[in-house]
């Protein structure tokens, strides 16, 4: 019986540890560990990968959302739309602002926000749509932005997975007035720890977060608002330009993986493979299908030996956190559905031919 774990965290280090050692080696050597050149030359690099006019790095994706929110003028008593089909760092951001959550349904076929059941959604507290691209796709976010500008809402692009994907040429973290993206260790590019960014085009919510994470402090040296200390580390930041300079190699890995996956799963009609679409060139973060018996599949491939994650089983609506803070939630017949059947199948540039025979072998042989 083959070990085949969900992910291998390590293979970038294993496959480029020279470069590995010697950035590190060199920032270690430099006594500057905190937002020097590697972090100023990280933001350079993301806005132009994402197509932005402002990059900022932060200590993780979820301050990032949190300083987004705060910058582009969510409010207390406000409320802000949130897919019910996402990570509680979807949610938190929300909390913390003391704005109030108003769930929406998934899509079917992509598993991210309805634009069909936002405006039912909208009332006259509410102030931004948070557009959550999961798994490394991207939603269509034109019906959505006509949505905000027909009601003068913001929205704010959760592309915490989606750092390289692009739909009809628009990259991942473009859609929103201001976007996120994350580099903790299970993302494709990672810090090597926990790290974040905001991008945007506007300069008022750039000048704001650039405070927020530090303290409050301007460009005069004036700590003239409430802040905070979400700085990403030196080391981190030459780390993801390490990455970044390899980073359509990477892609290319997951996409292979990916790719096989859906030849060898096509047949099966036990399973639904979830698929992109034709206008979208995702990055694979993570390979999801669904099934009818999820948790069946699931305990048949931890007995040979295949280690599977189920990403999202509890809705944010159902969060027990929930209990001290107001919220809304519309109805969720895709989301209750989905949230028992999906299932995410181990995906890494290091998952061999074998393996991946392996996998859908014992898939092929699974009975309920």
């Amino acid at each position: 019986m083959k070990k085949i774990p969900f992910n291998h965290f390590n293979d970038f280090y294993l496959n480029h540890k020279s470069g590995v050692d010697s950035v590190s080696g060199n920032v270690f050597a430099s006594g500057k560990y905190i937002r020097d050149a590697h972090t100023a030359l990280l933001e350079v690099n993301l806005a132009k990968l994402c197509g932005r006019e402002y990059a900022v790095v932060t200590g993780s994706c979820t301050d990032a959302l949190f300083f987004a929110m705060k910058a582009a003028g969510v409010r207390a008593g406000d409320e802000v739309i949130v897919p019910a089909f996402s990570y509680i760092a979807s949610l938190s951001p929300v909390l913390m602002c003391n704005a109030v959550p108003v769930f929406a349904d998934i899509c079917p076929d992509n598993l991210m926000i309805d634009p069909d059941q936002i405006e039912k959604l909208i009332s006259p507290k509410t102030r931004a749509i948070l557009v959550v691209q999961l798994f490394g796709s991207m939603l269509n976010a034109a019906p959505i932005r006509e949505i905000a500008d027909k009601h003068n809402l913001v929205i704010i692009e959760d592309a915490a997975q989606a750092l390289g994907a692009q739909r009809c040429g628009l990259p991942g973290g473009k859609s929103g007035d201001v976007s996120c993206i994350s580099f903790d260790p299970t993302k494709i590019v990672s810090a090597f720890a926990t790290g974040g960014v905001v991008l945007t085009d506007n300069s008022e919510i750039f000048r704001e977060v650039k405070q927020l994470i530090h303290h409050g402090r301007n460009s005069s040296d004036e700590y003239i608002s409430l802040g905070y200390n979400s700085k990403m580390s030196e080391i981190s930041a030459a780390l993801i330009n390490l990455q970044l300079d390899v980073l359509d190699e990477t892609l290319a890995a997951y996409r292979r993986v990916a790719s096989a996956y859906f030849e060898r799963l096509k047949d099966n009609s036990l399973i639904l493979a979830i698929t992109p679409g034709t206008e979208v060139n995702p990055t694979f973060h993570k390979f999801v299908i669904a099934c009818e018996h999820r948790d069946s599949l699931r305990k048949h491939l931890a007995d040979h030996g295949i280690e599977t994650r189920v990403h999202y089983n509890t809705l944010l609506n159902e969060h027990k956190l929930l209990c001290g803070f107001n919220h809304r939630t519309g109805k969720l017949p895709v989301s209750d559905v989905m949230k028992n059947k999906v299932l995410s199948l181990p995906i890494y540039p290091g998952l061999g031919s074998d393996e991946l025979d392996y996998i859908c072998d014992c898939i092929a042989k699974w009975q309920f």
